[in-house]
């Protein structure tokens, strides 16, 4: 089965986020921010105005600064590494990745989980690195990979809807 993958800033962008921001220190981030701005909020006039300053740059740090910076990078990713399409080929072995004159191959037992969001479906071979696969470029054949990676992927984790 073969699957002609277009990443674009909007599914490079989801896949990001989805990584960083469901991770211990994404958590705790966002964490750190709602904290900031509660403790702001209830002791603003107790502040000087250093403080108000950096609890303003506190509360925004993971909340609006990292997924705008983490936008820009993903734009410059996307110009960089995926003007061409991505071709995947699916077999029982595992797969094959295409682009332009690049080959890969990646084993069923080399993949260690397979997550799927509203619109991507990832497949991790390492925790920060994965084939990011658009469900739109996989169309009607979601059941049939979804069939292959069940019966071959020999991972602790397979999360497909």
């Amino acid at each position: 089965m073969s699957i002609t993958a277009n990443i674009g800033v909007k599914e490079l962008y989801e896949f990001t986020l989805k990584h960083n921001y469901r991770t211990f220190h994404g958590i705790i981030g966002v964490l750190f921010s709602i904290a900031s701005a509660i403790g702001g909020f209830l002791y603003w006039d107790k502040l000087t105005m250093t403080n108000r300053v950096l609890i303003v740059i506190f509360a925004l740090t993971f909340t609006v600064f990292e997924p705008v910076g983490c936008y820009i990078k993903v734009r410059k990713q996307v110009k960089k590494n995926f003007s061409t399409p991505l071709i995947y080929m699916f077999d029982s072995k595992g797969i094959t990745i295409t682009q332009g004159e690049q080959n890969a191959q990646c084993f069923w037992y080399e993949v260690m989980k397979v997550t799927s969001t509203k619109n991507l479906i990832n497949i991790y071979t390492t925790p920060v690195r994965a084939f990011i696969l658009p469900k739109k470029d996989i169309g009607q054949n979601f059941n049939k990979l979804k069939e292959l990676i069940d019966n071959n992927a020999q991972c602790r984790r397979v999360d497909i809807k």
